[in-house]
């Protein structure tokens, strides 16, 4: 990837504008200024036919990076204005622009929580099969207590084959051994990042994706460290899709409910412009639509949550009324999540163990970013 400098400023009555990239297989523009009024638009259109248009709803008057709009495949983009204010305009500094086509950015990361448990030798075999380039999980690694020896006698037999791979984040199981010393010690000793012990916060980049492991098992409100530090974490990302994973779910129709304690992680994702989340605690599958910490449905500016507590601890049978738009429900299924994830967006597809036929799937784009 490079980034070349470039210069277009547009007013009212402008003329549609081209940007180009020599060798590009795409691009994506950064505008340093947008500033549209109610009912002004800009089109941005890739060679390939696909567009993404601005309005009056985002950013104005802001200035956003390169992140905040998608890649677009091909090696020209067209900018088509419709600004009839006089205090609409735009102006673009630079693009960025690859040199491989966008589908070979493409990624398969595998999810789970609530694992070992007794399927967790059934799950395991499931991720083998997908051969992801990354594999998270969403607490509740190691039953019961995730102490050393639930690692080393449950988890590892099973599911520490992949720690060349994993991405952790602990569950309140974790920390039913003081300061969840099991789970940090298992892992760091295996190299596998955490984020270090007293935090278990942290964020990595795959593909086009930045990831955001977060700890809801210690201090996560707005104001907190780990809040202040997701914030900053997010403002300096450079990839055009984000996905976070904790524990406790914001919604869920399982047998805990929704956990209002995560409502600030889950607002400052949407501030952010994030795309999606993956919790766990309650033992079961579910996948809302997209949505605000309020459960409003939102598809400009929601995450698209999924609960894929089905990674081998025995499933729950009760249920509760979710504030979320639950979409999809079943508590009957061990499996893991298949995300299948690009540079403009994501395909998922829950994968059951053998033997079992419930699977689901569900796809999105990711929204455009930027600081609020």
């Amino acid at each position: 990837m490079r980034t070349v400098a470039t210069d277009v400023t547009a007013g009212p009555s402008s003329s549609d504008e081209r940007v180009c990239g020599d060798g590009a297989k795409w691009l994506r523009v950064r505008f340093d200024e947008l500033s549209l009024r109610r009912g002004d638009t800009v089109t941005v259109k890739g060679a390939s036919g696909d567009s993404m248009t601005l309005t009056s709803g985002n950013w104005t008057g802001r200035p956003f990076s390169t992140r905040a709009l998608r890649a677009f495949e091909g090696g020209c983009l067209t900018l088509s204005p419709s600004l009839k204010h006089s205090g609409s305009s735009y102006s673009i500094s630079g693009y960025q622009a690859g040199a491989t086509p966008l589908s070979h950015a493409d990624v398969t990361v595998v999810a789970a929580g609530d694992i070992c448990g007794s399927a967790c030798n059934q799950t395991d075999d499931v991720v083998t099969g997908l051969n992801p380039a990354a594999l998270i999980t969403a607490g509740d690694n190691a039953y019961d207590k995730g102490s050393s020896s639930d690692y080393k006698r449950n988890y590892d037999p099973h599911w520490g084959k992949f720690n060349k791979i994993v991405h952790p984040s602990a569950g309140n199981h974790e920390y039913k051994t003081s300061g969840a010393s099991g789970y940090f010690g298992y892992y760091e000793a295996a190299g596998v990042p955490t984020g270090g012990s007293g935090k278990g916060y942290y964020s990595f980049d795959v593909g086009e994706w930045h990831m955001v492991a977060l700890n809801s098992n210690v201090p996560h409100s707005s104001s907190s460290t780990q809040g202040q530090w997701l914030k900053g974490d997010l403002a300096a990302s450079t990839k055009p899709c984000t996905m976070a994973y904790w524990h406790h779910p914001r919604f869920s129709s399982g047998d805990h409910g929704d956990s209002s304690g995560s409502t600030d992680l889950y607002k400052i994702l949407t501030d952010y412009k994030a795309d999606v989340v993956v919790n766990g605690h309650d033992h079961h599958y579910e996948r809302f639509a997209m949505a605000t910490a309020d459960g409003k449905k939102d598809e400009a500016n929601g995450l698209r949550q999924f609960i894929i507590g089905t990674g081998g601890r025995a499933l729950y049978s009760s249920t509760h009324t979710s504030r979320g738009p639950s979409e999809v429900f079943n508590n009957k299924t061990f499996g893991v999540g298949q995300f299948d994830l690009s540079a403009t967006g994501y395909k998922f597809t829950f994968r059951p163990v053998e033997g079992r036929t419930f699977t689901d799937s569900v796809q999105g784009t990711c929204h455009a970013k930027t600081r609020p």
